[in-house]
């Protein structure tokens, strides 16, 4: 089913509302330690991608005119419910254009409300994720110090078009008390 801008916009509020209704987001004070870090790495990852980096992609986009982009994208931020808590915070009342909601809810809301081409939205994404095998093993090379236990990967990136976009992961080492950045993107990919 091929869906217009306000017509995905009004699903996608839908299905997040509907989301929260059974998942709500968590209080900041439940948050565990660890959480709590990742709740202040997201938050100013997410200020400052809004702030700064959303404006190059506008301007990369306004470029692009002949794609035919809206001037005027929807705004789909997607995250952790550490993310979710610094979300809620940072835009309590988000503006009518931005969407945030679990990273895992987005991925499985989009198979079935997929859109061929992203002209009407940019989809940003911070969260940390488990660590696979392959990066684990490229993770120990470098910091064979660290122990395996200790890392964290916090993921970031954003897709503005098709092939347009960006994603860096950033290796951080959680000591039980507080998160150090070990390394900003340690890994990254451009689409």
């Amino acid at each position: 089913m091929k869906m217009n801008k306000q017509e995905w916009l009004t699903a996608l509020k839908s299905f997040a509302q509907a989301q929260r209704q059974h998942n709500p987001i968590s209080n900041r004070d439940t948050l565990s330690d660890e959480e709590e870090w990742q709740c202040r790495i997201i938050g100013g990852e997410f200020i400052s991608w809004y702030q700064q980096h959303l404006r190059g992609i506008l301007g990369q986009r306004e470029t692009l005119m002949i794609k035919n982009f809206d001037p005027e994208p929807l705004i789909v931020f997607t995250t952790s419910m550490p993310g979710l808590v610094a979300a809620q915070e940072i835009m309590s009342e988000p503006s009518e254009s931005l969407v945030y909601l679990l990273h895992t809810e987005f991925d499985d809301w989009e198979k079935e409300h997929q859109v061929k081409d992203k002209f009407f939205h940019i989809h940003h994404w911070s969260y940390f994720r488990k660590i696979d095998q392959e990066l684990l093993l490229r993770i120990q090379d470098v910091y064979p110090e660290v122990s395996p236990k200790k890392y964290r990967v916090h993921t970031s990136g954003d897709l503005w078009a098709e092939q347009c976009g960006v994603q860096g992961e950033h290796l951080w080492r959680w000591n039980g008390e507080e998160m150090e950045l070990l390394e900003e993107a340690f890994s990254q990919v451009v689409y």
